[in-house]
């Protein structure tokens, strides 16, 4: 579980989070999702440390940790930025390989390799390749492989829909959905396409300029009044 208290966070003098008071599942699949410029991805910021709160506490099962990406890695908890990027002059292999760095066992990657490749063998034939050369769907996957090669418990993303076509997004969030059933990954993920995730999903938080105004189950009664006031 990550809880956050009293968070207030933003960019300079600028405050953009406002009093987030919210407990986290990482076994489960949450969407943050509000309007534009409301704060999801500031709050994912915020989480992973990109961004120091100005005030407020963040625990990982109940204990305060003081978030930064290298403190995540020893929890298993990483972020996938906005729309998946990929270095496009590394190879597809390179481009997964860069995340295991930190291993002291180099031995363990080709084994790894071929477990997060069951997720995605259309990458199987193209790790050679120049990911670059990739379409945007094959990119998100790679995106994804790099987040999985190290047994994550949680993994954030960033509108992993970004530029992808409707039936890559469903065939993206239904991955999503099969990598948790399957592994016990969870997932939290900011996404304006919502009609495709949301069934796809466990719970639902919603933000309202820098406030949270719905913390509840996916398939909660409330949570389509909610969406249809705000959207």
């Amino acid at each position: 579980m990550i809880k956050l208290d009293n968070i207030f966070a933003g960019y300079g003098d600028k405050m953009v989070l406002h009093n987030i008071n919210v407990a986290i599942d990482i076994s489960k699949i949450t969407v943050i999702m509000g309007p534009n410029g409301c704060g999801k991805t500031t709050l994912l910021k915020t989480i992973m440390g990109l961004i120091t709160p100005k005030s407020g506490t963040i625990k990982f099962n109940d204990i305060p940790i003081s978030p930064s990406p290298q403190n995540w890695i020893k929890h298993s908890v990483f972020m996938i930025g906005q729309g998946g990027r990929v270095f496009p002059k590394m190879s597809v292999r390179e481009n997964i390989e860069i995340a295991t760095h930190f291993w002291n066992n180099r031995n363990e990657f080709e084994k790894r390799l071929d477990e997060v490749l069951e997720h995605f063998p259309d990458l199987r034939d193209r790790l050679s390749d120049n990911a670059g050369n990739l379409s945007g769907g094959q990119q998100q996957m790679v995106a994804l492989a790099r987040g999985l090669i190290n047994k994550p418990k949680l993994l954030l993303l960033d509108e992993p829909s970004i530029v992808l076509s409707p039936k890559l997004i469903k065939d993206t969030f239904e991955k999503i959905y099969n990598i948790n059933k399957k592994s016990g990954t969870g997932f939290v993920i900011v996404e304006h396409n919502l009609k495709t995730l949301l069934p796809l999903t466990h719970n639902a938080i919603i933000i309202e300029s820098g406030r949270i105004v719905y913390d509840d189950p996916s398939d909660g009664k409330t949570l389509n009044i909610m969406i249809n006031k705000i959207f």
